[in-house]
């Protein structure tokens, strides 16, 4: 049986949410150093950008590369997504 979590206008279907997935998978990762020692610096933007990349990448394939649609469904402004596609560099004719 999956759960259906709400968030904004979507309904996200899955055995738990994101945000228990990202808790999970970050005490895991700070587990995993030794005892009294931290991750390096800097692990807000490294778990941005691993998120970011998919989410764009699954977003336009879900609008089959319409970047004025799926800056929508984002909401963000179209030049910022085309930003982002360039920072990730997302290969628009892959996700068409």
């Amino acid at each position: 049986m999956s759960a259906k979590i709400k968030i904004g206008e979507a309904i996200l279907s899955g055995t738990e949410g994101l945000a228990h997935m990202m808790t999970r998978y970050l005490e895991n990762y700070f587990a995993a150093h030794e005892r009294g020692t931290q991750p390096p610096p800097g692990l807000y933007n490294r778990v941005l950008r691993e998120i970011e990349k998919p989410l764009l990448q699954v977003a336009l394939k879900a609008v089959s590369g319409n970047q004025k649609k799926a800056a929508e469904v984002l909401g963000i402004n179209r030049n910022t997504l085309r930003k982002k596609l360039n920072e990730h560099a997302i290969d628009l004719e892959k996700l068409a």
